[in-house]
């Protein structure tokens, strides 16, 4: 059924259902620029729904925003301005980290991180000022919520709340407690089938998740097809029930929301090839630190163009460093670049050559999309999910495979006018999947409304039996 006749069919079932709210839970987004500046492609994917539903739906009353906080335990009701204000102003732009998982290490090592708080103080009082703000309120935000949801309503994790302790637990209890729906999204099973390539108490941490979001779960979004049939393998062989599961089409254009308070312009090189994405093991930097090397080899200085890593540091990079180091950066041929704006990443999609993107495995492949959007032609790695995204406006190569990368690569820098005809029919052609779309599929697959049946197995209970538990 193709979603104009989903619709049609909504509206019949509508004359005797109201439809649900659909309330977008937020708290790991929120938390996640509590420490940090600048968004992975997991915050940027969550943003870019958010941003359409609020604009398509929000009037309407259709979509809210929630969150279960990780302080209270309690789920809130939010406006849409606090989800605008953590992505454009993030009280994390002043956060201490220098990698993305120092968080995590943070509050497991506590003792050992102590310097940390002393010398930046201001900060640590804001996370604590947070907690003591929520806990002060907890009746107060349970009651909110209470009078606000319906029997019935959808509450849609789509961001990464495996890292928050017993989530789960608060969302089985807000379902009996509510008559509410759970819909969670798994981006990825990266640490089930890859797991040499994520840290080891990661990989413990999400497996559990994963299993309770199974259980718990009404419906489960993945964001790609490669995604879906890794968690049919995964539920076949644990012996798990799932529930429906559907595939759900990402958008590709970046918002032109500032983010980061406009950081400046920044000078790029002249010639130079671009590589967006968090700096960690699984994303394969290695492998072009080795190519970039025989390409000078075989070609000189001057036919070789600066090779530009963009994103933040994130774990396991240790090897990737030293050689880096090792080398004074491939003869200065290879520059890191943290922390870049949105406008910044704009800025390097259209002054860079190509964009090469050689993963070992994604639940879906952003930065792929966000090239071919800005006309620029992307050589990426042929597995998982990546192919989905590219389509044929992509040149593949077998990321285990030096000689291969190598191939692909040297044909786009020797080869001009096969760039060039390449681009051509990737701005000829190429019709990017819209994130308005991407919002109406997944109203659209919520809308239904919950059978009767289904309200009984879940009665709502009234505040004073609330209050009793």
């Amino acid at each position: 059924m193709n979603i104009i006749d989903q619709r049609i069919e909504l509206d019949r079932s509508a004359r005797t259902h109201p439809r649900p709210v659909l309330w977008f839970e937020v708290e790991d987004f929120l938390r996640y620029f509590d420490h940090f500046r600048n968004p992975t492609g997991l915050q940027r994917v969550a943003f870019e729904i958010y941003l359409e539903a609020e604009r398509l739906y929000g009037r309407t009353g259709r979509v809210r925003f929630c969150r279960l906080s990780v302080y209270s335990k309690q789920f809130v009701p939010i406006g849409f301005d606090a989800i605008i204000a953590a992505f454009t102003k993030p009280p994390g732009a002043n956060a201490p980290w220098k990698t993305i998982w120092a968080p995590a290490r943070f509050w497991r090592e506590f003792s050992s991180m102590l310097p940390i708080i002393v010398r930046h103080p201001r900060f640590f009082v804001s996370i604590i000022h947070a907690a003591v703000r929520d806990l002060a309120v907890k009746t107060v935000q349970r009651r909110s919520f209470e009078r606000s949801v319906r029997s019935g309503d959808v509450v849609v994790a789509l961001g990464a709340p495996w890292g928050a302790p017993n989530y789960l637990k608060y969302v089985a209890e807000a379902k009996r407690r509510y008559g509410i729906r759970f819909v969670t999204m798994i981006h990825d099973l990266i640490p089930v089938e890859n797991s040499s390539l994520v840290e080891p108490w990661h990989v413990v941490q999400f497996r559990n998740w994963l299993r309770e979001a199974i259980s718990n779960a009404d419906m489960v979004f993945t964001t790609s097809n490669y995604s879906r049939s890794a968690l049919i393998a995964f539920a076949a062989n644990k012996r798990l029930s799932l529930p429906p599961i559907e595939v759900l089409q990402l958008g590709a254009a970046m918002s032109d929301q500032p983010n980061a308070e406009d950081q400046s312009a920044i000078e790029f090189p002249r010639r130079f090839v671009l590589f967006v994405s968090t700096i960690e093991i699984r994303k394969n930097h290695q492998l072009l630190v080795r190519v970039w090397r025989r390409l000078l080899e075989r070609h000189g200085p001057d036919a070789v163009p600066m090779l530009v890593f963009a994103g933040q540091m994130g774990w396991s990079v240790d090897d990737l460093l030293a050689d880096l180091a090792a080398t004074d950066h491939v003869d200065g041929k290879i520059v890191l670049i943290s922390n870049v704006s949105d406008a910044q990443l704009r800025q390097a999609y259209r002054s860079c050559l190509f964009t090469i993107f050689p993963s070992l495995c994604e639940g879906w492949g952003l930065p792929i999309a966000e090239s071919l959007v800005q006309g620029k032609l992307c050589v990426a790695s042929n597995r998982t999910s990546m192919p989905e995204v590219g389509g044929d406006f992509v040149d593949y190569f077998d990321p285990s495979n030096e000689d291969d990368a190598l191939l692909k690569i040297e044909r786009l820098l020797l080869d001009p006018d096969y760039l060039a005809r390449r681009e051509a029919r990737l701005r000829l052609e190429y019709r990017p999947p819209e994130w308005a779309d991407c919002v109406h599929s997944l109203v659209a697959k919520l809308d239904w409304p919950l059978p009767l049946s289904e309200e009984a197995r879940y009665p709502r209970q009234d505040s004073s039996d609330a209050a009793r538990r």
